[in-house]
């Protein structure tokens, strides 16, 4: 027997936006997880260029999130993202992607 259970979407005030500037995915036998990161420059000062000139020494990789999935919602969340790009560029046109390396390890994780 089927219930229609109506399902109410609530959104608190304070629940954080943010963009991705990268996202690891690692997996073991239990399931997925999805770390998202944002990215952010530390900073040296430069005095031979001048006084303001700040150069970058090192991206730091700040984890902002971390989203864990069941292999079966991860498979039904691929679907549908897979569904909504094929909407969007059957709309607006293929997204090119750039070359990206080859793993050279055989570890789980992986960047994108």
């Amino acid at each position: 027997m089927s219930r229609n259970i109506p399902i109410k979407v609530e959104r608190k005030e304070d629940v954080p936006g943010f963009y991705a500037e990268s996202i690891q995915m690692v997996h073991s036998i239990a399931g997925f997880k999805m770390i998202v990161f944002r990215d952010k420059a530390d900073y040296a000062v430069d005095p031979s260029i001048g006084p303001e000139a700040l150069i970058p020494r090192s991206i730091i990789k700040e984890i902002i999130a971390e989203v864990s999935f069941s292999p079966h919602q991860l498979k039904i969340l691929s679907k549908v993202v897979n569904d909504q790009l094929k909407a969007y560029e059957s709309r607006f046109g293929e997204i090119a992607l750039p070359d990206q390396p080859k793993k050279a390890d055989n570890t789980s994780g992986h960047y994108i």
